[in-house]
């Protein structure tokens, strides 16, 4: 595990939003790069630079926690809402906690925004409003039949007020428009957007240590958009790095497995909450736009440059060893020690854990079932073992985390409800 960069981590995640609606596909991403080139045109330093960029490509991850509807942007019709949430989602973790400003106010009007007196924060309210032009610039191109052609967006920003927008953003527009600037940067989808911006923004970098800090608090945005998975990451990561230590895992390895159990279930913001809560049988279609979220996963994980191992270890959780699982049918062969338990933590937190449909099962019940799995050569034997062998102690620290993820979704829930 290497040092990763903070807008890699970032572009994965607004990649995995992606995947819920084909209304949204590069979004968050042009979004980013146009917030980024017009901060630039108007003189924004460069660590100002990678806020404002975070800030675009994680601006309506509220909207995703909401379950609000997304067909033509439709959660725009909500705007005050949906960037309140995505403030509290992002809010408490460093990295990200001025760009959750941005987000708070990436649907407020220039109007407004001057009028908010926070010591230090001018440069900020501006920031938000730079986001606030670049999302409203990607939907009038985008939204509708046929979206609009780049010239009409043009002279469409072009008409905004002062009230709306601030002036030297408008200019700035025109500028990077008539300079034949802006269109092929932000449209351009077929280059990673790590090519396309300067290398002074790729240089903020995470430690292996801050990645996983990272990540837990990450597992909130996962987890939190159902009331069903609420607390299942933190589950199978704690189970998951137990279970590495009794294999005789080292402490690099045991951090490596800690992050990709907090990552697994990526792929899960692709999949809509309705299908998440559905507590009875999920219809054949239902059942495999739910499987599709470890595809996502693997896409999203494999992306990001330094992950290495951890992105097969979280992508693999369903597949099996004897080839019946997914998405790739992997074999025995083909899995490896931290894959396999990855798997094994996957569904021993599944059927162990409390949902609001169901309480989680006995541990006769528990055991008879894993033994099951091992012996039809769905699940590694020996790590079967050793949560048998375990089991009171990882079932002890399994409750425990997840019962201090519960009481966050719960504080989260009432916040927002």
């Amino acid at each position: 595990m290497e040092d990763v960069s903070l807008i890699d981590i970032a572009c994965g995640i607004s990649t995995a939003l992606d995947y819920i609606s084909p209304t949204v596909t590069g979004h968050h991403r042009r979004v980013g790069l146009a917030s980024a080139a017009l901060g630039s045109r108007v003189g924004i330093k460069s660590s100002s630079l990678v806020d404002v960029l975070l800030a675009g490509l994680l601006h309506d991850i509220g909207a995703f926690s909401m379950d609000l509807a997304l067909d033509g942007l439709s959660f725009d019709a909500d705007l005050e809402q949906h960037a309140v949430v995505g403030y509290r989602l992002l809010k408490d973790h460093p990295f990200l906690e001025r760009a959750s400003r941005m987000v708070l106010y990436h649907h407020t009007c220039w109007k407004d925004l001057r009028v908010i007196r926070q010591e230090g924060d001018r440069e900020t309210l501006l920031l938000a409003n730079i986001v606030n032009l670049a999302d409203r610039v990607d939907i009038l191109r985008r939204v509708g039949t046929k979206g609009r052609e780049r010239a009409e967006v043009e002279a469409a920003v072009a008409g905004f007020t002062s009230d709306l927008y601030a002036r030297e953003l408008i200019e700035a527009f025109r500028e990077l428009t008539e300079g034949g600037v802006f269109w092929p940067l932000v449209e351009d989808m077929d280059r990673p957007v790590r090519e396309m911006l300067s290398r002074d923004l790729l240089d903020v970098r995470i430690s292996p240590d801050q990645l996983i800090d990272f990540s837990s608090f990450f597992t909130r945005i996962i987890d939190f958009r159902s009331r069903h998975t609420a607390t299942h990451s933190a589950g199978v990561a704690e189970t998951a790095v137990q279970l590495a230590r009794l294999a005789g895992m080292d402490e690099r390895e045991q951090k490596a497995m800690r992050l990709a159990g907090n990552l697994h279930d990526i792929g899960k913001l692709a999949v809509p909450t309705s299908l998440l809560d559905k507590q009875g049988a999920l219809d054949e279609a239902e059942y495999s736009r739910v499987k599709d979220h470890a595809t996502v996963s693997a896409e999203v994980l494999r992306a990001i440059p330094g992950l290495g191992e951890v992105a097969d270890w979280a992508a693999q959780h369903h597949e099996r060893l004897n080839g019946k699982g997914y998405p790739l049918g992997l074999t025995e062969r083909e899995l490896s020690l931290g894959s396999r338990i990855m798997q094994v933590a996957d569904v021993h937190t599944a059927i162990t854990e409390d949902r609001p449909y169901r309480k989680g099962m006995t541990r006769e019940r528990t055991v008879a079932v894993l033994r099951s799995m091992a012996d039809n050569g769905f699940l590694d034997v020996d790590v079967v073992n050793l949560v048998i062998e375990n089991h009171d102690h990882l079932d002890a620290v399994r409750t425990m985390v997840q019962s201090r993820a519960l009481s966050e979704f719960r504080r989260f829930t009432e916040e927002n409800g």
